[in-house]
C-alpha cells in the first residue's frame, strides 16, 4: 500500500501575513537605501578643473572669487571702480545641480532689473562643486556660504539670492547675519525640504532620517528684512504651495511673485523682466 500525505492548505489568513511580510521588507529595504543614499538624492555637482572654470568664467565677465588663502570660494563680476551709481552687492546660493559659473545669466537680468545701482554680483561656487574641494553637505554649505558674506565688503548693501535648495543655505545665512543682509530674494522656495521630501515619498518616514532639513521656515524667524519669494506654478520638483507656505508664514515684511507657466528649472528665463524689477525695487525700497 501506498501513502500519501498532503500538505496543508495555506488559509487566506496566512497568504495575507507572507504578503505583508514581503511587503514590510521591501519597505524597510527601500528605507535602508533612502537612509544611505539620501544625499546623492538630494545633491547633484558638476564637476571641473580650475583652469577651465576660470576660462569659462572670464568668457561671462566674471573673475575667480578667492579666500585669503588662495582657495577659490566662487566668482564675482563686478562693476567699473569709477561708477558713480549707488553700490550693491547679490550674492547668489544656486540650486543642487551644476556650478556656479552655470549661472552667470543671472547678472544681466539683475543689472538690467536695477539699472541705477552699480551691481557687484557673486556666485557662491558649493563644497564639492566645480573646483572646489569638499563634500556637499547642510553643514558645508552653511558654512561656505558664512565665509562669503565675510568676504564681501561691508560698504555694500548685500541682497542674497537663492534657488531651490540653495534658498534654504540663503535663508540660514540672512538668520546668521540679520544686520548684515538687506533683504532675500528666493526662487522656488521650500518651507523645510523635510515637507518636500515627504512630498515624494509619502509612504516613508523621510522626516526622521533626512539629515539635511534645511528648515528655512525656523530659520527665518531670526530675520527680519524684506522677503520676496518666487514660485513657479508648474513645479514638479518643488511645488509651489512649499513656498506660499513660507511666504504666509513669515512676520516681516514680504512680496509673492507666482511665474504662472513656469516650471522649477526654467523660472530664471521664463519669468519677465518687469517681476524682476518689481522684486528688486520692493527689497530695496523699504
Amino acid at each position: 500500500m501506498i501513502s500519501t500525505t498532503e500538505e496543508p492548505r495555506k488559509t487566506p489568513l496566512a497568504v495575507l501575513s507572507r504578503v505583508a511580510l514581503i511587503a514590510i521588507l521591501v519597505w524597510l529595504g527601500l528605507l535602508v537605501f533612502l537612509a544611505l543614499s539620501q544625499r546623492s538624492m538630494i545633491y547633484y555637482p558638476s564637476r571641473n578643473d580650475a583652469e577651465s572654470l576660470e576660462r569659462e568664467a572670464s568668457a561671462q565677465g566674471f573673475e575667480p572669487w578667492k579666500n585669503p588663502q588662495g582657495g577659490t570660494i566662487g566668482y564675482r563680476s563686478l562693476p567699473a571702480p569709477d561708477d558713480p551709481r549707488p553700490p550693491l552687492a547679490i550674492l547668489i546660493t544656486h540650486g543642487n545641480a551644476g556650478y556656479a559659473t552655470h549661472r552667470a545669466d543671472y547678472t544681466a537680468i539683475l543689472r538690467a532689473a536695477a539699472p541705477d545701482r552699480a551691481l557687484s554680483v557673486y556666485i557662491l561656487e558649493y563644497p564639492g562643486y566645480g573646483s572646489r574641494s569638499g563634500t556637499p553637505s547642510q553643514t558645508a554649505f552653511l558654512a561656505a556660504a558664512d565665509e562669503a558674506v565675510a568676504l564681501i565688503p561691508d560698504n555694500k548693501p548685500l541682497i542674497l539670492l537663492g534657488e531651490s535648495i540653495g534658498t534654504g543655505v540663503a535663508s540660514a545665512t540672512a538668520a546668521a547675519h540679520p544686520d548684515r543682509v538687506a533683504g532675500l530674494l528666493l526662487l522656488t522656495p521650500f518651507d523645510t525640504l523635510a515637507n518636500v521630501a515627504q512630498h515624494h515619498y509619502p509612504l516613508l518616514p523621510v522626516r526622521w532620517i533626512l539629515r539635511d532639513q534645511y528648515p528655512s521656515e525656523n530659520w527665518l524667524k531670526q530675520f527680519h528684512g524684506p522677503l520676496a519669494i518666487v514660485v513657479a506654478a508648474n513645479d514638479t520638483i518643488v511645488p509651489a504651495t512649499f513656498g506660499q507656505n513660507l511666504h504666509d508664514t513669515y512676520a516681516g515684511p514680504k512680496k509673492l511673485i507666482i511665474a504662472d507657466q513656469a516650471d522649477h528649472n526654467d523660472l530664471l528665463h521664463t519669468l519677465p523682466p518687469s517681476a524682476w524689477q518689481e522684486a528688486l525695487q520692493f527689497l530695496l525700497n523699504l
